[in-house]
């Protein structure tokens, strides 16, 4: 049956088949296909993606449980078969010794005669071979207490301390006289003090020593300086064996140590023991002396005999000089010791590391 015609007088056409006729529309279709299909391939695999487990690792290591061990004990060593006891031998009898025959033991000494004291009283004296029965035991003496230790003395040395005497000196600072100075020495046979007063300019300095008096020499206990209105001072401990310095310091306080000043007295007094020991020059005496702040090894040198102008007169002396107590040491001592005065010091010479002398020259002593 043939299709009824349009109102144009056209007949309805098949799109069916105009449309599978034409090549160009079937394609663009079929892409179109294609499209959907890989849309949807790639949509089942994001909604499969979410679904899926989470990983087998995970991220953070730290949560991973630990495992753990069990360690079995080793298994234990068989036990060795206990030993078969052997029988121990019986000790044979020792043979009996012969027993010694007894000494005969000499008679006892008669007991010796009984002495009398002129006050009526009786005591026995016991003599050799007796047992002392009936005397009555003398008690011991309680030992001396232990004074401070002298001076080690050496061979030839001899300490002899110089009477109480002040002395006056004129003083001179590179040979322009400034006030008198003085050396105050007292002693008492067993304690001594010493005072050196001197002014350079118009500065007064003062320095005092203390202490006790051994047979070997001079045990300082306390050193003064004073210097421009300010003091400073040094502790000898002598039974602790230290000496304490201003600053709160202390040093080991070696046996005959000795201060700045008390270390020229007991030179003195070892001139005045034995003044044959410095007949030659190169006698050297040690000394370890301590001022307000340290203390340092001090050797002192005999040098010769010179004269010494005092100004009423010359006086001969015995030169001692101190030697370098360190390399570049540049300040000197020096110190001349005066038979007429009692060996007490004539002169007394400092010389400063940059050129200043300051000398001290005897005057007079009070009282003659």
């Amino acid at each position: 049956m043939a299709p009824p015609k349009r109102p144009d007088g056209t007949a309805p056409s098949d799109s069916r088949a105009r449309t599978g006729a034409d090549p160009r529309v079937w394609r663009r279709r079929r892409w179109i296909l294609v499209i959907l299909l890989v849309l949807l391939v790639h949509m089942l695999a994001v909604i499969g993606f979410l679904r899926m487990p989470g990983p087998l690792i995970p991220l953070d290591v730290s949560e991973t449980p630990a495992l753990e061990a069990v360690l079995l004990p080793p298994p234990r060593p068989a036990r060795p078969p206990p030993a078969v006891p052997h029988p121990t031998p019986k000790p044979r009898p020792a043979a009996p010794q012969p027993v010694p025959k007894a000494v005969e033991t000499p008679p006892e000494p008669p007991a010796p005669p009984v002495a009398t004291s002129e006050g009526g009283t009786t005591e026995t004296v016991t003599g050799p071979g007796g047992n002392g029965a009936g005397a009555a035991a003398a008690p011991s003496p309680a030992p001396a207490p232990a004074g401070p230790a002298g001076p080690p003395a050496q061979e030839g040395e001899k300490y002899v301390p110089p009477p109480s005497a002040t002395m006056h000196y004129a003083s001179f600072v590179n040979g322009v006289q400034n006030p008198d100075g003085l050396i105050r020495w007292e002693q008492d046979g067993k304690h001594y003090r010493l005072a050196v007063e001197t002014r350079v300019l118009w500065f007064r300095f003062a320095f005092q020593s203390s202490g006790v008096m051994t047979e070997t020499g001079l045990v300082p206990e306390r050193y003064e300086e004073n210097r421009r209105g300010k003091s400073e001072a040094a502790r000898f401990d002598q039974s602790a064996g230290t000496v304490a310095f201003a600053r709160g310091t202390q040093a080991q306080l070696s046996p005959g140590a000795q201060d700045r000043f008390s270390v020229f007295l007991q030179l003195v007094g070892r001139v005045r023991g034995n003044p044959q020991r410095y007949a030659a020059p190169g006698v050297t005496e040690a000394f370890q002396v301590a001022d307000t702040r340290d203390m340092q090894p001090m050797q002192v040198q005999y040098v010769g005999e010179e004269e010494i102008d005092t100004g009423r007169g010359m006086v001969r002396a015995k030169h001692f000089v101190r030697l370098q107590r360190h390399a570049g040491d540049k300040r000197r001592v020096e110190i001349w010791l005066a038979q007429s005065l009692g060996w007490m010091p004539v002169r007394l010479r400092q010389t400063e590391p940059d050129g200043t002398q300051i000398d001290l020259v005897y005057r007079s002593t009070e009282g003659q």
